[in-house]
């Protein structure tokens, strides 16, 4: 058996591991189910207190609410209560039933004594007697106000009373009842406290087997360790004792330092047949070393020479990836730096210039002081280079310099310098063709960055352009990736990113661009125009539309762009005829409106006129048609005053007469002229202070005040009163005038002193006017350094206030 078992190092460390996973597992198996039985020991202890809590809960709520409900049917005397007195009564009755069944500790049991005690007492003599109570008092037997405890006892029933009853329901007194009532709440108290003292106890027996499980897991570990010390440490020992006897000859013969012959294990296992085998591989590499001495100085060398080629063809693959790459301005640090570590240069640089100007050097490995004197100290040598336009070397003492000229094929001009540096080792031919051929295409990557500089400057420049103009721009290849807008664009639909956008280049058309055609209101004429255009490339001139509710007017056009040869895209102009469009509607208007207000004078004019010529008319007629025609023609002279009086204040050529009067007797003069026009308005002027002297243009101000008066009566039809309010207040004047007439729409106030608006609603349809009279007066303010304000409510009338200073500058 002992052979057998020493045969296998497998059967040795096999046994071991059964032997630690047998004592394991018999300790462990142990310990949990000690420890399991304990702690369901201690779960159901806590369990069944808990379920009393519970239950002892419940009952003392129910009887709570027993009480509440009794009280309730004493006050209101609703049968309906009696229902819930009943399953109150009969929940009591199944918690106090399993109180008495399930009473295991003693607490339990007097618990359900007592609480049997007071529910068969208080069910079997106060709740009848209640009962019978509230009965008689409804079918007025007893006629009390409160509550009698003599007719409630003569009530009770007559039943056998138990002297020994710990709750004793004497209708004597109410105190002696109520207390008997109230002690079920300290029987609850103290089986409440009981039992909380008991799942403490639990609690801490549960923690104290915890305790002692826990030091079974120690004794359990004691035992394993116990087990790997002494019987698992030493095997283990002297296996590795005799690996490491193997491991240590190994390594002797490895470094061939081994001299002396390796003795054979006396062992039957695997390791006294790697013994065996190790003595022999000792021998057999013994004698062949001596064969292998010879090569292997040959192969070492070639091996080196062989990895410093590889290294070298490294570097030179990526020198040759990042002159390739777009972005080689920002990595020729890197490329001179792989530059010196392939020719094993002490330091180097790129020399870039134009003409015959040093525009920039990138050196590796030099400092400061070295790269300002660098061109001082190679300048024979750049002289032969530039010359020759071949690279040319050096030799300054111990120093070997190298200059290679980087070429623009195109012109052969010299735009770079390669210079190179090492100690005592000169370039010899084939480095400086490989410098030569580093040049080439250090000279490619240039040409192309140049490239691509003049491609980002035109793009640039012409970004900038369409930027520029005030026209909106979009650009779409139909048959390619290219979508661009300009930023006028975004400007014109108010996009969010107008202010953020760069100046310097145009935009791609994404989700929120194309979204911006839901602000067009002609949608579907839109739509149908840009499928016209860039689906059908049906260009010229577009359409116009409007956009955010005729907020702004747009004029379209487009044009087909062709280069190279080629067509290449659509180009759409949208252009902003806001103006134009309000300047054609102004004109219209005006128009129409010198038509309407001239045409209805002149044809009273003229038929007046007519009529008198035709006609053999009385004196008086004719007074009173000359009346007619003379009221007419002052109508019309006003108009044109207007017009004029406009006119003259756009072009800055209204001239102005300042000088000092009393405005409020302007005021009152202004209130018996316009009341001799109206009998129906109550004109009234009030002023803090008499007489108030101002400096203006008397003519002016008169006109002014006089349109807003005339406004207020022609804007209250029906009558009504017109307050002036004059007051002073910090070298300034304020001439309030309020009417309580139609009042102005909130929607029309932003437009009120607008040139030739009208507010257009059916009232004031009614009323004549150019729309000049508000514009008008504004105007004379702003000449006075006021200025005129208005607050209205539709239907209630308006307040015109005119803001005046009391002296004016020298006008």
């Amino acid at each position: 058996m002992k052979k057998w078992f020493n045969q296998k190092i497998s059967r040795q460390i096999m046994s071991a591991f059964y032997l630690i996973l047998i004592t394991l597992s018999v300790s462990s198996i142990a310990a949990y189910f000690y420890t399991n039985h304990q702690v369901m020991s201690a779960k159901t202890s806590l369990d069944a207190i808990s379920e009393r809590q519970e239950r002892a809960t419940s009952l003392w709520d129910d009887w709570q609410s027993l009480q509440y409900e009794m009280r309730g049917y004493i006050v209101f005397g609703d049968d309906a209560v009696l229902e819930t007195v009943d399953e109150k009564t009969q929940s009591l009755e199944e918690q106090t039933q399993w109180f008495e069944k399930n009473g295991t500790y003693e607490a339990d049991q007097i618990y359900a004594s007592d609480v049997r005690s007071l529910y068969t007492s208080y069910t079997t003599f106060v709740m009848p007697s209640l009962i019978k109570y509230v009965q008689a008092k409804q079918d007025g037997t007893v006629d009390e106000s409160f509550l009698q405890m003599p007719s409630l006892k003569s009530m009770m029933p007559e039943v056998k009373r138990d002297p020994n009853r710990k709750f004793k329901m004497n209708a004597s007194d109410s105190e002696t009842m109520r207390k008997s009532v109230n002690t079920m709440e300290s029987v609850f108290t103290n089986y409440r406290t009981s039992l909380q003292a008991k799942e403490t106890m639990a609690k801490d027996k549960l923690i104290t087997q915890t305790k002692y499980a826990e030091w079974i897991w120690l004794v359990n570990l004691l035992v394993l360790f116990l087990v790997i010390l002494l019987i698992i440490r030493p095997f283990i020992e002297r296996t590795t004792r005799q690996i490491q006897l193997l491991s240590k000859e190994s390594k002797l013969l490895a470094q061939g330092l081994h001299t002396a012959p390796l003795i054979p294990m006396n062992r039957t296992d695997e390791i006294g047949e790697l013994s065996k085998s190790f003595h022999q591989m000792a021998t057999a590499l013994t004698d062949n070393k001596h064969r292998l001495m010879s090569s292997n100085d040959n192969l070492e060398q070639a091996l080196q020479l062989t990895l410093r080629n590889e290294a070298h063809l490294k570097i030179r693959n990526q020198l040759t990836e990042t002159l390739a790459d777009r972005d080689t301005v920002t990595a020729y640090p890197a490329v001179i730096e792989k530059m010196v570590e392939i020719t094993d240069s002490t330091n180097g640089s790129l020399i870039f210039k134009e003409g015959t100007t040093v525009t920039n050097i990138v050196s590796h490995a030099m400092s400061e002081h070295e790269q300002d004197q660098l061109i001082a100290t190679i300048e024979p040598v750049i002289r032969k280079a530039r010359t020759d336009k071949v690279p040319h070397t050096a030799q300054f003492e111990e120093r070997a310099f190298a200059v290679t000229p980087v070429l623009d094929a195109s012109t052969d001009e010299i735009i770079a310098y390669i210079y190179l540096m090492r100690l005592h080792r000169p370039f010899d031919r084939q480095e400086q063709e490989e410098l030569a051929s580093f040049a080439r295409q250090l000279a490619l990557s240039l040409l192309r960055m140049r490239s691509f500089d003049e491609i980002d400057q035109e793009r640039e420049k012409t970004a900038r352009l369409l930027n520029s103009i005030r026209e909106s721009i979009v650009y779409i290849e139909p048959d390619g990736p290219i979508q661009l807008i300009n930023r006028p664009l975004l400007e014109l639909f108010d996009h969010p990113s107008a202010v953020e956008s760069k100046a310097e280049w145009l935009i791609e058309i994404d989700d929120s661009i194309t979204h911006l055609k839901y602000q067009v209101d002609q949608l579907p004429e839109f739509e149908r125009y840009l499928r016209q255009t860039f689906v059908n490339r049906e260009t010229g001139e577009g359409i116009t539309f409007s956009i955010n509710h005729e907020q702004r007017f747009i004029k379209t056009y487009s044009e087909e762009i062709h280069y190279g040869g080629k067509f290449r895209g659509i180009l759409l102009v949208l252009r902003d005829v806001t103006n134009e469009v309000e300047i054609d509607r102004i004109k219209n208007e005006l128009v129409s409106t010198i038509s309407h207000e001239l045409r209805t004078p002149l044809s009273s004019i003229y038929g007046f006129t007519e009529l008198m010529i035709q006609r053999d008319l009385p004196s008086h007629r004719q007074k009173k048609y000359l009346l007619a025609v003379h009221s007419e023609t002052e109508r019309l002279s006003l108009l044109i005053n207007d017009f004029l009086d406009l006119q003259r204040m756009e072009a800055n050529k209204q001239e102005y007469t300042f000088e000092p009067f009393d405005l409020l007797a302007m005021m009152k003069d202004l209130k018996q002229l316009h009341s001799l026009s109206s009998s129906s308005h109550q004109i009234r002027v009030s002023s803090d202070v008499s007489p108030l002297l101002i400096e203006a243009d008397a003519k002016k101000i008169r006109q002014l005040f006089g349109n807003l008066i005339n406004n207020a009566i022609k804007y209250s039809p029906a009558g009504g009163a017109i307050d002036i309010r004059v007051t002073e207040h910090n070298e300034r004047l304020q001439v309030a005038i309020t009417d309580h007439g139609i009042g102005i729409p909130a929607s029309a106030m932003s437009e009120l002193f607008q040139k030739f608006y009208r507010v257009d609603n059916s009232d004031t349809r009614k009323i004549g006017g150019t729309g000049l009279g508000l514009s008008i007066c504004r105007e004379i303010a702003r000449a006075h350094d006021g200025e005129i304000h208005v607050e209205s409510i539709e239907g209630q009338g308006s307040t015109f206030t005119v803001d005046l200073p009391l002296t004016q500058p020298d006008a």
